[in-house]
């Protein structure tokens, strides 16, 4: 019997990213890519290339739907057009077969409030039937 280590529910999804290693030196500029799946404790995204495990990454997270979960003033699609801005650490990199890699990200700072917003459309999604 598998037994189920992760803290949040996990929905797959797919939507872009951009992401940016974070240092102190002038670094690359940010990647644009697509994640899998999101949760309230990280996602899954594509990379070109390999990061080492505990590489911290800025992200900027384009959520397609969340605005309606958001405390704002202004129409909803404002509020859906702003992405969610995280800090995240690669905890697990996995090389496809494609030659891609996929990478586990879990968010290591994220405003609060856009956290319960993405939380709530998470879990708004995974009880909708598709």
């Amino acid at each position: 019997m598998s037994q189920e280590r992760r803290q949040y529910r996990r929905m797959p999804f797919e939507a872009t990213v951009s992401f940016q290693e974070l240092s102190f030196h002038k670094g690359d500029d940010p990647a644009l890519s697509s994640y899998k799946d999101v949760s309230g404790g990280g996602l899954l995204l594509e990379s070109s290339r390999p990061y080492p495990l505990g590489t911290l990454l800025k992200l900027e997270i384009r959520v397609p739907g969340w605005g309606r979960y958001q405390n704002h003033f202004g129409p909803v699609q404002e509020a859906d057009s702003r992405p969610l801005v995280a800090l995240g650490m690669v905890v697990r990199v996995e090389q496809m077969d494609s030659g891609e890699y996929e990478l586990g990200i879990k968010f290591q700072n994220v405003y609060p409030d856009d956290l319960t917003a993405l939380m709530k459309f998470v879990e708004a999604s995974a009880s909708t039937p598709q």
